[in-house]
């Protein structure tokens, strides 16, 4: 398999609220905990929505489980590096989730 199957495939089936956690810990470029991701993914969505004159004000992840599993899945397919800090989780971008974001944004 090629390296554009492959990351062709991430991106197909990455959901739209991981590409956001992904967007965010790329612009941040430094690691953040799992609440602060959520709230900074939420603003953002929110105020993309806005720019875009969409009124919906619905969070992107309304939820810590829905928070939880989209973390998860990031984590498992090796898109981010998790460092524990006793019960804290701080959240960075690999250079696979770089790669992926790389290759989504110039697929368009």
């Amino acid at each position: 398999m090629q390296e554009n199957e492959f990351l062709d495939i991430l991106s197909e089936h990455l959901s739209n609220e991981s590409k956001w956690f992904l967007f965010i810990l790329q612009q941040e470029g430094k690691p953040i905990n799992k609440e602060l991701l959520k709230d900074m993914a939420n603003e953002s969505f929110l105020n993309r929505n806005n720019e875009k004159g969409i009124s919906n004000n619905e969070p992107l992840i309304p939820s810590r489980h829905l928070l939880d599993i989209h973390t998860a899945r990031l984590e498992g397919a090796g898109l981010v590096d998790v460092e524990k800090l006793g019960r804290i989780r701080m959240y960075s971008i690999t250079s696979l989730g770089k790669r992926l974001l790389e290759y989504i944004a110039t697929a368009k």
